[in-house]
């Protein structure tokens, strides 16, 4: 069995492009949000929410958070705070948005653990406990 060569850590470049993606998507532009995403990229959802689940590859990713975004009659998230370790940057995210429809006010607080490879995404994961997601940090980078 042949290891796999370790990844190269994240420049200041490759942290800024995954957190223009946050941007992107407060303005509802897909393309832009997807563009920090390697195709063949993972994104999932740890969570109980519907929408919880593994998302495989750009066009998967894509249309989960068109999806994702119809639900909302105002949408903005804001990245807090910022950990990078090696290939990997962990954001702590603040979300406020209303539901489309329902009108219901929502506050929530999240983490996003992004994988890189070669400046671009390979893998997020979305927790919504701050000790897990920094646990899970630990372990992907292998502290």
């Amino acid at each position: 069995m042949t290891a796999r060569p370790a990844a190269s850590p994240a420049t200041p470049a490759d942290v800024a492009r995954v957190k223009s993606s946050y941007d992107a998507l407060n303005r509802r532009d897909i393309d832009g949000t997807v563009a920090a995403l390697h195709g063949d990229a993972t994104w999932a959802e740890h969570s109980e929410l519907p929408e919880a689940g593994s998302y495989q590859g750009v066009d998967a990713i894509r249309a989960f958070l068109e999806q994702f975004l119809e639900s909302w009659e105002r949408f903005h998230q804001e990245i807090e705070e910022e950990i990078v370790r090696g290939h990997c940057a962990l954001l702590f995210i603040h979300l406020e948005a209303s539901g489309k429809g329902s009108g219901i006010e929502v506050d929530s607080r999240y983490a996003h653990l992004w994988e890189l490879r070669d400046g671009r995404g390979m893998r997020v994961d979305a927790y919504y406990d701050r000790e897990q997601a920094l646990a899970a940090l630990r372990a992907a980078y292998g502290e």
